[in-house]
């Protein structure tokens, strides 16, 4: 029995020993454990700057465009209730800052635009005309004096000093009926200058107010005004320049 015993157990030896081992788990690398600590870390640096960038665009964006309705509001514009505020708006925001930099400054020019950044642009603009219109007036109001109504060579007169401010329909009317046209028609009082009090544009035109300035020796060397005729001008735009095209004395 005993020899039986051992000659079983020496036949099934072999198959224990061919039975598959477990795998042994690979051990990480050093070099490979530090590489991955980079790139974590690098991950987290960017996930940090891009949030951080977008926490400051939020605020800033936020600001100009509270200080944007404030304004609309004192000027008795309607202004629309925010459709995304507070904390979905701050969620946007952060997240898609980038999208709303880019399309703002691809639209606008600036990474903050509001409704307001239109109303800059046109008011840098209307400036811009507005003194235009003022020169021309002025530089007109200027040459007055050197057109006598009372000379035979008046319609000349008038082509040479007014042909650079006024409009040529205008200037033929002038020229056609000297009794229609602005100038000196006494050798004194004369017509000096002439003082804008508003500027105001209407559509495709302005529509300027004021006085024509008349003065004598005295106002020459004291200052002031003999008299002050108020007047009506409008000018319009042709060929990139401001001509005027109507113009009324009210005497």
């Amino acid at each position: 029995m005993g020899r039986w015993l051992t000659s079983g157990c020496s036949r099934h030896a072999p198959l224990a020993a061919l039975a598959p081992r477990a795998a042994e788990p690979r051990a990480v690398s050093p070099l490979e454990d530090d590489m991955a600590r980079k790139i974590l870390l690098a991950l987290l640096l960017f996930v940090f700057l891009y949030l951080g960038i977008g926490f400051l665009f939020h605020f800033k964006w936020q600001s100009d465009l509270a200080a944007c309705r404030e304004m609309r509001r004192a000027q008795g514009e309607f202004v629309e209730p925010e459709v995304f505020g507070g904390f979905m708006g701050l969620i946007f925001d952060v997240t898609n800052w980038p999208i709303y930099a880019w399309a703002n400054i691809y639209h606008d020019g600036t990474p903050f635009a509001t409704p307001c950044t239109h109303s800059r642009v046109i008011s840098i603009s209307d400036e811009g005309e507005e003194r235009a219109v003022r020169y021309v007036v002025e530089s007109f109001g200027k040459r007055l004096q050197n057109v006598s109504l009372q000379s035979p060579n008046a319609a000349q007169m008038i082509e040479e000093q007014y042909a650079e401010w006024v409009d040529p329909e205008l200037l033929k009317i002038w020229m056609n009926d000297i009794s229609r046209a602005p100038g000196r028609v006494t050798s004194s009082p004369w017509p000096d200058r002439i003082e804008i009090t508003s500027i105001v544009r209407e559509a495709d035109r302005y529509v300027v107010v004021g006085f024509v300035v008349e003065v004598t020796s005295i106002e020459v060397v004291s200052g002031g005004a003999a008299a002050k005729i108020p007047v009506r001008i409008v000018l319009k735009k042709r060929e990139g320049r401001w001509f005027i095209t109507e113009y009324a004395e009210e005497r």
